[in-house]
């Protein structure tokens, strides 16, 4: 090859290479950022809460929106409130027809143990507009079951995320220690577990896996 020939090949190649070896470094400096910013947002999603875990601070401190009967205001509750007392946190949908049957036996229980017992019933509707599907049907219930005293609260992604699941009712145990006690469904209520549950005892109860 003539040496001209060689010098313009060359002159032609150089701008080529710098350009690829450019774009080259900056796709791996993008592939890096992303893979980066994937793990730090891995890093930051709760995980799914266990039997034997400690509630923690993010759930505490989470606000929950009480709806009360009808002609009164929403308030804000919070888990921290209740620390200290064993909770039932029942997770139910108006479509969910033992969730329905189920919530005044539960009340009862927690009309029958309300000085030692804290149970709150947490909305599970994932509809886009639920929020005011569930207003309207947590206050129609009310208005039908005047003695109710557990609170209704509205949907919470926070505790979504915390305590995974695809099928309800799904009820979460926490002792006076603020640890979880079990996961179960609606079979397992009974004096003889609530009993349990309020003086601190194991309950070994069938765990509810979905």
């Amino acid at each position: 090859m003539k040496k001209s020939t060689i010098i313009l090949v060359r002159a032609l190649l150089c701008p080529f290479l710098k350009s690829l070896i450019v774009t080259i470094y900056i796709a791996v400096l993008l592939i890096l950022a992303l893979s980066v910013n994937k793990a730090t947002a891995q890093e930051n999603l709760p995980s799914a809460l266990q039997v034997g875990q400690a509630i923690p601070e993010p759930l505490w401190n989470n606000p929950l929106v009480n709806i009360p009967g009808s002609g009164r205001q929403d308030n804000i509750l919070f888990l921290q409130d209740f620390k200290g007392k064993p909770i039932i946190i029942d997770f139910w949908a108006s479509w969910c027809g033992p969730c329905l049957k189920n919530m005044p036996v539960l009340d009862s229980i927690h009309h029958a143990n309300k000085s030692a017992l804290q149970v709150i019933m947490m909305n599970a509707s994932s509809s886009r507009d639920g929020h005011l599907k569930e207003r309207a049907f947590i206050r129609e219930f009310l208005d039908t079951h005047k003695s109710f005293i557990t609170p209704l609260v509205l949907r919470n992604d926070t505790y979504r995320k915390y305590f995974v699941f695809s099928a309800l009712p799904h009820y979460i145990w926490i002792g006076p220690d603020g640890k979880i006690k079990a996961v179960t469904d609606h079979k397992s209520l009974s004096p003889a577990n609530i009993k349990k549950l309020i003086s601190g005892e194991d309950l070994n109860l069938t765990l509810k896996i979905k």
